[in-house]
């Protein structure tokens, strides 16, 4: 959940909050919290007064720890142990205290609560069985023990569908905060959650429409039709894996200028990383390949690696290859001229998407063009950060189509054009109210110095001029939404040294400075020595 799950929110109140706040209404006895991980944090965070706190040093070695720890610590008095868990904030008081008066009526000694059929949660059972749970090893909880007592189990059915509901994901509390926003009443947006496990057990009249089955995007398919649209995406691609960890070679994720993504690589860690290098690869246009380990920073990273710490808890390696895909700058010629038509002809060589203002030249003529434009002022939708323009007119529209291109914000602009005839024009372009800055972009000469005399020889060292500034001041073109919005600067996580968006709950404050963490991990190493990540 990208934090303790105790405290995470839901209706502005945390789940452990609301989990004790059930059980202080109901009629139960004592009520011991068992805590773990982050027990300090959890302790300042929610008011436990009331109850008994028992710490679990052993949680790393799974749920059946933190059981026996509060099993242990029961009172000599308890007759039954009601084991709730801490992400189930929507268990009623009233299915507790039907609990509680089934296990008093001295018939059975577990009882599971059922909804429609199902069974969920919390289980009580028989303080008696205390040695049968303290036996319980792994990341299992007390049903482990159910198999050992077919006839002493008992179904207590409940009108309660929080029985069935715990949050283990972000979009599961998506969910639940939707339906809350919208005004849908509790009841009808837990129903709504949990009929898919309680559709075999409906009557006729109550069976909901079967959930769709998730199906796994076609990545390749997505990339295709972004690629088609010309906007720019990072493919990345699972190349090597050592377990233990969840991706596996041919694995696929795209990733988009703004961080969102689809497909898959890997868990929650490795998420974050990869989209993090991704929009960097899709600033600077380099693919990198990204090699996630326990072992990184030991020794340099080999040349062409991205070297980062795998900080979940699972570890593993993973390597990723992470391949921009921008779209073609525009290369827009203006003018039928020998020259034009040749440059023409050379851009998608080079990589470029030709747009072209020629209104004497023939489509069948030059197939490479990948759009024609009719008239100059139609061209304002082709001119951006990522685009390379040259005017080669011969003196039809010369300045017509750089009072245009002036005030363009273009990466390059050139006019072929005598000098005499170049200041000419420049003339003309100071009398349309031109600025000396405008006039100043627009190269002449144009091309880098070849000893140039044939058009075709011309255009080559025109080209060769663009594709200097394009490889030496590379500019990748954003969606408008992208580059029009407000530049934020990640933060840098102390520990792995990744980028990590401001926005992210995982930071602590240290000294008076806020640090930010890509994971619950790396902020717990933080929080242990701080000084060992500082110096």
């Amino acid at each position: 959940m990208g934090r303790p799950k105790p405290l995470v929110s839901v209706g502005g109140r945390t789940l452990l909050a609301r989990v004790l706040a059930t059980l202080r209404t109901s009629h139960v006895g004592a009520i011991e919290v068992v805590l773990g991980s982050d027990a300090e944090q959890i302790r300042r965070a929610v008011a436990l007064n009331g109850v008994t706190v028992v710490e679990n040093p052993d949680f790393a070695q799974g749920m059946s720890s933190s059981l026996r720890a509060g099993v242990r610590a029961l009172p000599p008095s308890a007759s039954h142990a009601l084991i709730v868990l801490a992400d189930q904030p929507f268990v009623t008081a009233k299915t507790v205290d039907r609990l509680v008066q089934r296990a008093t009526s001295g018939d059975g000694r577990i009882f599971i609560p059922t909804y429609r059929g199902v069974r969920g949660n919390p289980v009580l059972f028989d303080a008696r069985l205390a040695p049968e749970v303290d036996a319980i090893r792994g990341d299992v909880g007390c049903r482990d023990m159910f198999p050992n007592h077919p006839h002493e189990i008992r179904e207590v059915e409940v009108d309660d569908p929080g029985i069935l509901i715990d949050l283990d994901t972000p979009a599961e509390l998506s969910a639940i905060e939707r339906a809350s926003r919208s005004g849908e009443p509790r009841r009808e947006a837990l129903q709504r959650l949990v009929a898919p496990r309680t559709t075999l057990h409906a009557t006729p009249e109550e069976h909901p429409e079967p959930k769709r089955l998730w199906k796994a995007p076609d990545v390749l398919s997505i990339a295709e039709r972004l690629r088609a649209e010309g906007k720019p995406f990072a493919l990345a691609t699972v190349v090597r894996a050592l377990r233990p960890t969840s991706g596996r070679p041919g694995y696929k994720a795209l990733v988009r200028p703004d961080g969102s993504s689809v497909g898959w690589v890997g868990g929650n860690c490795t998420e974050h990383l990869l989209v993090s290098e991704a929009r960097a690869s899709l600033r600077d246009g380099v693919p990198r390949l990204l090699r996630l380990s326990p072992d990184a920073g030991r020794s340099p990273a080999p040349e062409g690696i991205v070297d980062r710490p795998m900080v979940c808890q699972s570890g593993g390696t993973v390597e990723i290859f992470i391949e921009p895909n921008l779209p073609k700058p525009n290369l827009v010629v203006v003018g039928d001229s020998p020259v034009a038509t040749t440059l023409a002809t050379l851009g998608p060589l080079l990589g470029f998407r030709v747009v072209l203002v020629a209104p004497g030249a023939k489509e069948a003529d030059l197939p490479e063009v990948a759009e024609w434009v009719p008239e100059i002022g139609d061209l304002s939708g082709h001119l951006g950060p990522n685009s390379y323009a040259v005017v080669a007119s011969m003196g039809k529209y010369d300045e017509a189509s750089l009072a245009l291109l002036a005030r363009s914000p273009m990466a390059f602009l050139g006019l072929v054009a005598s000098r005499k005839r170049a200041a000419s024009v420049f003339a003309a372009l100071r009398e349309d109210g031109l600025s000396a800055e405008e006039i100043g972009r627009i190269r002449n000469p144009v091309g880098i110095d070849l000893a140039a005399e044939t058009p075709e020889e011309i255009a080559l060292s025109i080209m060769a001029e663009i594709t200097k500034v394009r490889r030496s001041s590379f500019r990748p073109a954003e969606p408008p939404a992208v580059a029009a919005a407000p530049p934020t600067e990640p933060a840098i996580d102390p520990v792995c040294h990744m980028d990590v968006e401001r926005t992210t709950p995982l930071r602590a404050v240290h000294a008076g400075t806020t640090y930010y963490f890509c994971s619950e991990g790396c902020r717990r190493s933080f929080l242990k020595t701080p000084g060992k990540f500082l110096a």
